[in-house]
């Protein structure tokens, strides 16, 4: 199992240039874990998205991801969010998929940098995570 983050998760439905990798980090490790952050923001990269592409084709992709996220979902604890969001000068957001990785014991998968800077042992791009895996 692994955490993560939206930088990560559009790639397994959309075409971009790291959609193999994320397609081999799902083959590899399907138990994909996140918090409900990730619903918001991934309605906000479809409603972006679905100007240009319309309303179906996008209802059909949050359909689709959900589909694959949904069982997987756990709140992570709000206050250790706040703690590490404050400590490190992360946001809201990139706190709580820390603060699940770390209460589950798990990598997070992200292509933030500057959470993989801060939190090398915990915190790992696409790329990198599959090289350790070799």
């Amino acid at each position: 199992m692994i955490v993560v983050d939206a930088t990560v998760v559009p790639f397994l439905f959309l075409e971009g240039e790291l959609t193999q990798a994320v397609r081999d980090l799902h083959a590899l490790d399907p138990g994909w874990v996140t918090p409900p952050i990730l619903n918001h923001e991934i309605l906000h990269l479809l409603a972006r998205l679905g100007v240009n592409e319309g309303n179906e084709s996008m209802e059909r992709l949050w359909r689709e991801i959900r589909g694959v996220l949904s069982a997987a979902q756990q709140v992570p604890d709000p206050v250790r969010s706040l703690r590490l969001g404050i400590e490190h000068g992360l946001s809201g957001y990139e706190a709580q998929y820390l603060c699940l990785a770390e209460a589950l014991h798990l990598p997070l998968i992200t292509e933030e940098v500057r959470l993989q800077e801060l939190f090398p042992r915990r915190a790992f791009g696409v790329v990198d995570y599959l090289r350790l895996k070799d």
